[in-house]
């Protein structure tokens, strides 16, 4: 519904202060329903200042067409992480992945507790929690955007005409049209939390069937046992998030943000967001280079004051082209966190195809493995088998050598 730019404004000591602009496209513009919506947006997170969710700054109109200034978060959502540590074949550790999800609900809880200016709560629910809605630096910060569809407690919720959200990520009740509250946003963060220890996507429709029928139906898979310490506990805490009924669920955000810490942090299993920040650096230093990129060739276009147009996600030959190239398993790894591939997603190397999402449900393929535990891509496999034929008849071939030397030196030949 909107259109993202990349902008900025010079400071008072002349410093560049790079911003992000969501401008809603023109034929929404013109639809009163849709300009509510992305104002009321605007409304919202104006009025939530936490380190965990991106702030707006501004709130305006230029040709009649409303838009948004916000923090420009310059780092990789996490749908695109998933993508992409599955296309390296690398496992992102189980410290890490519950340090996200911890910062996403450090976020989510301030959203809820948030108070009008007479304190009474504004009951905000975000409806959308979802991998391409979480945002992290290459510092390690994390910050849950996009509250477009979020709702206050004051909204008419029942009576929109439209189910909206991600199906994948919805709670049974969403699913249904039934009205929803904070434990709508817990249930989809139970979701998060599902697939960060599986590897996998939770809802898994058959062919006669769509995701919105599953998160209907909310039938959740079984976990399986990776050996982690007390893990009953931690399962626990998955399945009290998703409980079909809600009155079954942890009751806000806050409680079970209490209990996923308590167990991470007595077990040494939840990290600092600094060792997420060097992960990250260490591993993905060619996106990190990409976006400083086009940071600087931002900020020289504000100098100059003229436009400079900049691709905010790197493209193929900047960042994933040996990637694609080497290993054909990568098309499997697109069915992550999104209903539809989207402009974050990785992209294929070849200008003429684009990525498309695969049927596969894993988006890693060694969760709690060392990356060089992985098996190796099917083509690898033929070139190791290639290589390895060839290293057998060239050692024959200087057997045969040494054999005939010597057979010539005893005068037998």
């Amino acid at each position: 519904m909107a259109d993202i730019y990349l902008a900025g404004r010079l400071k008072r000591d002349r410093q560049p202060h790079l911003v992000a602009i969501k401008e809603l496209i023109p034929r929404l513009a013109a639809r009163p329903r849709f300009v509510d919506m992305f104002a009321a947006e605007a409304e919202l997170v104006a009025r939530l200042d936490h380190p965990n969710i991106t702030r707006v700054e501004q709130l305006g109109r230029w040709g009649g067409v409303p838009h948004i200034v916000m923090d420009y978060v310059a780092g990789i959502d996490l749908s695109t992480l998933l993508r992409q540590c599955c296309t390296r074949e690398l496992a992102l550790p189980i410290e890490l992945r519950l340090t996200i999800l911890r910062e996403v609900l450090k976020g989510l809880d301030h959203a809820h507790q948030a108070r009008d200016d007479d304190g009474q709560p504004l009951g905000i629910v975000h409806r959308d929690v979802s991998p391409s809605n979480v945002l992290i630096d290459f510092e390690g910060r994390v910050k849950l955007c996009d509250f477009g569809i979020a709702v206050a407690a004051a909204g008419d919720v029942a009576s929109s005409e439209t189910i909206e959200g991600k199906a994948s990520y919805m709670s049974p009740e969403h699913a249904r049209g039934e009205s929803v509250d904070g434990r709508a946003d817990v249930f989809a963060a139970g979701i998060l939390l599902w697939e960060l220890l599986s590897g996998r996507r939770m809802y898994r429709p058959t062919e006669s069937e769509t995701r919105i029928m599953v998160a209907a139906r909310a039938q959740v898979p079984v976990l399986l046992v990776r050996g982690l310490p007390d893990e009953g506990r931690l399962h626990r805490i998955v399945h009290k998030a998703l409980a079909e009924d809600r009155d079954d669920r942890y009751p806000t955000i806050a409680e079970m943000l209490h209990d996923l810490e308590r167990w991470g942090n007595l077990r040494k299993m939840i990290a600092s967001t600094n060792r997420l920040g060097r992960w990250l650096r260490r591993h993905f230093a060619d996106l990190h280079q990409a976006r400083q990129r086009t940071c600087q060739a931002a900020k020289v276009a504000l100098e100059r004051k003229v436009p400079c147009p900049i691709d905010i996600t790197p493209g193929p030959s900047e960042a994933f082209s040996e990637v694609w190239d080497a290993d054909p398993r990568a098309a499997d790894c697109g069915d992550l966190g999104e209903d539809v591939p989207t402009e974050s997603g990785a992209r294929l190397a070849r200008g003429s195809r684009r990525a498309e999402v695969g049927q596969s449900d894993d988006f890693d393929g060694g969760l709690f493995d060392a990356p060089g535990s992985l098996l190796p891509s099917p083509r690898r496999r033929h070139a190791a088998t290639a290589f390895g034929l060839m290293g057998y008849a060239g050692g024959a071939f200087a057997t045969g050598l040494t054999l005939l030397a010597a057979l010539s030196s005893m005068g037998w030949l």
